[in-house]
């Protein structure tokens, strides 16, 4: 895997946020910033089509300040915010689809989401209960102690914001971009309706959070799954072959080649935090997820991750010790 844009890479490994960046002819990457240390950026990216008008991917956190970002790239692209036709989302967390209900209302922009986080989202602002609470905390074994810690954070960035898209997308859609032709490719697991574009004329795949060059995404943030969430991860990791040799534009970090690699990297991570879950399980088959979850190897480690990434690392290890209980993951150790 190798940076394709050294001013983004230069960013991600000093904290900082890099500036506007020229993509191809009439693409630019806007990076937005967001309240997240560990990721203080999320990538957008700008298009102007052929009758002059702008089209955003994943238009970040909604602040002033961004939208003033947003406003000056315009004005240096030679456009401005009252050309702005639609904005478009990957998955529906606020650190990508914030802003684009401020679009929406001001300029009349066209909202595009998939169907199924869009329903996610409603499901969601009907019952907040989804987000994880005492009845999990149970069934994860977690101390009682414990259970103050993990309630009283939560993860900014997969907070659910209020959004009604006009455009709901399926698979195989294509984005109405005059000029171009962008195709939506279903890749649940980051969320139930994560979804990449495809730009076949530029050879670029817009990959949201589903594929990061600097971190491997967390799974099942967002909506119900057929399955389990790390298996049909995978399965959407496989689905990306084709694409090997594209250009890789991620949600945050740097655009980067070789996605094979880095997609099967990926796949490796899981399939290696299961095969750690199976060890753990194999010699206490009893153990409870909280019991799990305090041996398995965390880049941070166990001690390290605190609160609402607590929580986290422990719905994942529910995820893998179900891959094991299930025994559907040995086929993808073939």
């Amino acid at each position: 895997m190798q940076p394709t844009s050294p001013i983004q890479y230069a960013a991600s490994e000093s904290g900082a946020v890099p500036p506007l960046e020229q993509i191809r002819d009439g693409i630019w990457a806007l990076p937005q910033a967001k309240p997240n240390p560990q990721l203080p950026y999320t990538l957008s990216y700008l298009i102007v089509d052929a009758e002059d008008r702008v089209h955003i991917i994943d238009p970040a956190w909604n602040s002033d300040a961004n939208f003033e970002t947003l406003r000056r790239a315009l004005i240096e692209i030679s456009s401005s915010v009252r050309h702005i036709a639609s904005a478009t989302m990957t998955h529906m967390h606020i650190d990508h689809i914030g802003i684009a209900g401020r679009l929406q209302e001001a300029f009349e922009a066209r909202i595009g989401l998939s169907r199924i986080d869009q329903e996610a989202i409603e499901q969601q602002l009907q019952v907040p209960a989804v987000t994880y609470g005492d009845e999990d905390f149970a069934r994860w074994g977690v101390p009682d102690v414990e259970r103050a810690m993990l309630r009283e954070t939560s993860l900014s960035d997969a907070a659910v914001v209020d959004t009604r898209a006009d455009l709901l997308l399926e698979p195989g859609d294509t984005l109405d971009i005059p000029g171009r032709s962008i195709r939506v490719l279903a890749t649940p697991g980051h969320t139930a309706g994560s979804v990449c574009f495809v730009d076949a004329d530029d050879r670029m795949l817009f990959t949201g959070d589903h594929l990061l060059p600097m971190i491997f995404p967390g799974i099942g943030l967002g909506g119900r799954m057929t399955g389990n969430p790390v298996s049909t991860y995978i399965d959407s990791l496989g689905s990306l072959a084709p694409f090997d040799d594209w250009e890789v534009l991620p949600g945050h970090g740097y655009r980067f080649s070789g996605l094979g690699e880095r997609r099967r990297e990926s796949a490796e991570h899981h399939d290696r935090r299961t095969r750690e879950t199976a060890a753990v399980l194999a010699g206490h088959p009893e153990a409870s997820v909280w019991q799990v979850a305090e041996q398995l190897h965390w880049t941070a480690g166990w001690d390290g991750l605190q609160g609402a990434y607590r929580r986290s690392a422990l719905a994942q290890t529910e995820m893998h010790s179900g891959r094991v209980r299930n025994g559907d993951w040995e086929r993808y150790l073939a």
